[in-house]
C-alpha cells in the first residue's frame, strides 16, 4: 500500500516596505510503501557439508502471517555450484510432485491469510567446492492492494550455506591369512576322517595317511 507524503508551510512574512504577507508552500510528494504484507520466508537443510556423491534435502517455508491473500507464487532457486537438482524430490505439503523443478520454477497453490506453504527438494552434490555453496529460494507473489489493485513482489529467503568435500573412497580388501604352528613332528594334529595319520604333510598341513590331502584334515587355508 502506497502513502503519499508531502508538507504544507504556512507562514507570514513582512518586507522591507512594512506590507505584511501570508503565504503557504508544499512540498514535493514522496510516496512511502506500507509493507501491510507480512511474510515470512524460510529455508532449512538436513546437512551443513556432505561429500560428493551425497544428496541434501532443503526445506523452504512461505507464511502468510497479512491480512490478504497471497496468489500467483512462483517459487524458484538458483542452480547450486557443483550440484544438480535430485529429479522426482520435490514435495509441496508432504504431496509428491515428480514434474516439478525448482532451478527452472514452478507456482505453488495460493495461500490465504495465516496458512503456510512447504516445499522440500533434494540436490546431489557432484565435487568439491573452495568455498561453501550458497543456497536460497525466491518467492515471486501478488496481493490485492486496496489502493493500487494487484501489487506484485519478489522477495527472497534467508541464505544457507552447504560445504561439498572430496569423496572418501571406502573400497578395500582385507586378506586373513591363518598360520598353524607345530611344536615337533609329534604332535597329534586333528584328522576330520578320524583316520590313522601318522606322516605330517608339509604340503598342505595335514597326518597324510594315504595320498596327500585326500583326507579332509586341518589344512593351512
Amino acid at each position: 500500500m502506497l502513502i503519499p507524503n508531502k508538507i504544507t508551510v504556512t507562514y507570514d512574512a513582512i518586507s522591507p516596505d512594512g506590507k505584511k504577507y501570508s503565504e503557504k508552500t508544499e512540498s514535493n510528494a514522496v510516496n512511502t510503501e506500507i509493507l501491510t504484507y507480512s511474510v515470512s520466508k524460510k529455508i532449512r537443510s538436513d546437512k551443513t557439508a556432505v561429500r560428493a556423491g551425497e544428496t541434501v534435502r532443503y526445506t523452504a517455508t512461505l507464511t502468510n502471517d497479512s491480512a490478504a491473500e497471497l496468489f500467483d507464487i512462483f517459487f524458484k532457486v538458483p542452480q547450486p555450484e557443483n550440484a544438480s537438482f535430485v529429479t522426482g524430490s520435490v514435495k509441496i505439503n508432504k504431496t509428491a510432485q515428480p514434474s516439478c523443478n525448482p532451478i527452472t520454477g514452478f507456482y505453488i497453490p495460493d495461500i490465504n491469510t495465516g496458512e503456510t506453504v512447504v516445499i522440500e527438494y533434494a540436490i546431489k552434490a557432484e565435487k568439491p567446492t573452495a568455498t561453501p555453496v550458497t543456497q536460497f529460494a525466491t518467492f515471486d507473489y501478488t496481493v490485492n492492494d486496496p489502493v493500487r489493485g494487484n501489487a506484485e513482489y519478489s522477495e527472497n529467503t534467508d541464505k544457507i550455506l552447504l560445504n561439498i568435500m572430496e569423496k572418501i573412497n571406502d573400497t578395500f580388501q582385507i586378506v586373513i591369512r591363518r598360520t598353524e604352528y607345530f611344536a615337533t613332528r609329534n604332535y597329534i594334529y586333528p584328522c576330520r576322517n578320524c583316520c590313522d595319520c601318522s606322516d605330517f604333510c608339509n604340503r598342505c598341513g595335514c597326518y597324510d595317511c594315504c595320498d596327500c590331502c585326500c583326507c579332509d584334515c586341518f589344512r593351512d587355508y
